[in-house]
């Protein structure tokens, strides 16, 4: 059988757009993507970021939504260079995008690090070890950074004999529920992408959190258990749409960690989540992000 030939997208565009584009280009592909460092230091200063899809299934309809997505971008007055592509096989792929990550500090005490490089951690650090495969979620985004760093402080709350039930929706590569586990959780972790799934069960594995995090491949109105602490870092369609569901399953008391949303959004995911019952905690910005902590 003939090994998966890849296709790999590199876009290069402002640097203070990056994230921005990383995100549609997660949502447009399917998979996670790589996010390179900035390059030419400007002005403006520009990066770059690289997508990946499947050779045999890359249809001109997508084609065009990536063309139409960058075309608006220079309407906008933004600088945005051609697109580079280049046929890889599954191993070239491999190496391509591990060149690019490393290891590096999160929110608060975490770090991640890649398995295939070694990191000696301080006295605190909590470090998460992952392998992204196609799954998105490497800690660098600022949504899954003002993740854990609200999980930090949710987790400082916790007390008592027995381990909070944490549930992870839309868990990617696993990272937060992984997180969550370190810092004393239960947690049940969902996603419905085959891929992200198989991501994290990977990544339980080389954390060896068995014990503490379980992977399912469910939709979350499938769960009818209730929970201590939700975390959902998603787009802020999802959110909308998975409001009434995510207050469903809260614990009287618990938290609902949510991100994935611009900081122009936060007054009305307040109002949303207030509607369900919910009252606003907290939240805290990073970049043009934002992470709102509810409490029920």
């Amino acid at each position: 059988m003939s090994k998966r030939q890849w296709l790999e997208l590199r876009l290069t565009l402002p640097a203070s757009l990056q994230e921005e584009a990383g995100l549609f280009l997660t949502a447009w592909s399917g998979r996670g993507v790589v996010l390179e460092d900035e390059e030419n230091p400007g002005p403006p200063a520009m990066a770059a970021l690289r997508a990946y899809v499947p050779a045999d299934d890359f249809p001109p309809t997508q084609r065009r939504e990536l063309l139409q997505y960058l075309d608006n971008l220079v309407k906008l007055g933004y600088r945005v260079g051609e697109v580079q592509q280049r046929l890889l096989e599954e191993e070239d792929w491999e190496k391509a995008w591990q060149v690019h990550f490393r290891a590096s500090r999160l929110a608060g005490r975490f770090v991640v690090q890649p398995p295939w490089e070694d990191y000696s951690p301080q006295a605190d650090d909590i470090v998460l070890t992952i392998y992204p495969g196609m799954a998105f979620g490497t800690g660098r985004h600022p949504s899954t950074w003002l993740c854990l760093l609200a999980l930090e402080e949710i987790a400082q709350t916790w007390s008592g004999p027995d381990r909070p039930q944490v549930l992870d929706v839309g868990t990617g590569t696993g990272i937060l529920g992984l997180a969550a586990a370190r810092l004393g959780a239960t947690v049940l972790a969902i996603d419905i992408d085959p891929e992200a799934v198989a991501a994290a069960r990977q990544n339980i594995g080389l954390n060896r959190l068995h014990d503490r995090v379980r992977v399912e491949d469910i939709p979350l109105t499938s769960i009818r258990q209730q929970f201590h602490l939700i975390l959902a870092n998603l787009t802020a369609a999802d959110l909308q749409g998975l409001a009434e569901a995510l207050a469903g399953r809260l614990l009287p008391g618990g938290h609902l960690i949510i991100s994935g949303f611009l900081n122009s959004d936060l007054t009305n995911m307040q109002d949303l989540f207030r509607r369900q019952g919910l009252t606003a905690c907290r939240s805290h910005q990073k970049e043009a992000w934002t992470v709102l902590v509810l409490r029920r």
